[in-house]
């Protein structure tokens, strides 16, 4: 008889004991290697979300994470408003190479309704299939002041919004699906190819319209501003000098959730260690099972002795059914 047919055999016969020894350590190594994954796939899908986005801006309220929180991956209520004077002077900054005003506020079927320009699209390369918004300048200007103007109601939406090019929607107020529909209409003239980040369960519409909505029509303030500089150290500098008025702030989003996710560097590794504790107690009933086995058997292996198995044979098929 060969040594696998023997060791084949010794196992049916402990299938019970061999089967679970088996399951603990596959459990074990199962856990260690999920927490592992998804950790990495967690972090690596919040840096990709902020890949471009240097600095965001807004008001000085409630903090950098929900600032980020909020502008980025549109999670989270808004901190509150800025004056459309700051996004000016962003805008003409000699350091800043892009300046994009966002608004929000509003929602449609759990999708966030983000009021922005063309150049959020094009300083970022996001292809658009079908066209992007237009958007008029002078309408928000009136719009801002509370005043009525005439023009488009156009929307670009994410790939995962259900949303296709020709289709009509009204938002409603708010983050919530309970929230007041508006009376506008708006036509979805693009469609954003996946990106893979939070924009692809976003709808972006022309600012202009996003003022022409009544409830909006008031203040002249947006959410915030993202910025895109034109150096890494003009956006440190940048970022400093904007934490130093006393209505705005500025922050990294890369920087942000670094520190964010640094908070929770324990939970991963109790997770390792609970998965660490499996292996160990399995490799433990692992030797203890061997130790039983030879206990039980030696009447078999002298038997095996007797018919002229080599001490490494024997060695073997003990190994082999601890493997």
């Amino acid at each position: 008889m060969s040594l696998w047919k023997i060791v084949l055999t010794n196992i049916r016969q402990r299938r019970l004991s061999s089967t679970l020894t088996a399951a603990s350590i596959a459990l074990g190594v199962a856990i260690v290697v999920a927490v592992l994954a998804l950790r990495a796939q967690v972090q690596e899908g919040f840096r990709q979300s902020a890949f471009g986005y240097e600095l965001v801006v807004g008001a000085k309220r409630l903090g950098a994470l929900q600032l980020v929180l909020n502008t980025v991956y549109h999670l989270e209520s808004s901190p509150g408003n800025i004056p459309w004077s700051r996004y000016q002077d962003l805008a003409a900054h000699k350091a800043v190479a892009a300046a994009i005003p966002i608004s929000v506020g509003d929602s449609y079927r759990g999708a966030r309704v983000i009021g922005t320009t063309p150049e959020f699209f094009t300083a970022f390369n996001t292809t658009v299939a079908g066209a992007t918004f237009r958007f008029d300048l002078d309408r928000l200007g009136k719009a801002m002041a509370g005043q009525e103007a005439a023009g488009a109601f156009e929307a670009v939406v994410g790939s995962r919004t259900g949303l296709k090019i020709g289709d009509t929607f009204r938002p409603a107020h708010g983050v919530e699906a309970a929230g007041d529909v508006h009376a506008e209409t708006w036509t979805v003239v693009g469609v954003l190819d996946p990106t893979g980040t939070p924009n692809d369960r976003a709808i972006f519409i022309n600012l202009d319209s996003f003022y022409e909505i009544k409830d909006h029509r008031q203040g002249g303030g947006i959410s915030a501003v993202i910025v895109k500089t034109r150096s890494e150290g003009s956006a440190l500098a940048l970022e400093y000098d904007l934490n130093q008025l006393p209505d705005v702030m500025a922050a990294s989003p890369a920087k942000v959730m670094a520190e964010f996710f640094s908070k929770f560097d324990w939970i991963p590794l109790l997770f390792l260690a609970v998965a660490g504790l499996v292996v160990v107690m399995a490799a433990v009933a692992i030797f203890i099972a061997i130790y039983n086995s030879m206990s039980e058997r030696r009447r078999p292996i002298a038997i095996l002795r007797a018919l002229g198995a080599r001490r490494g044979s024997v060695l073997a098929i003990v190994l082999i059914e601890a493997l």
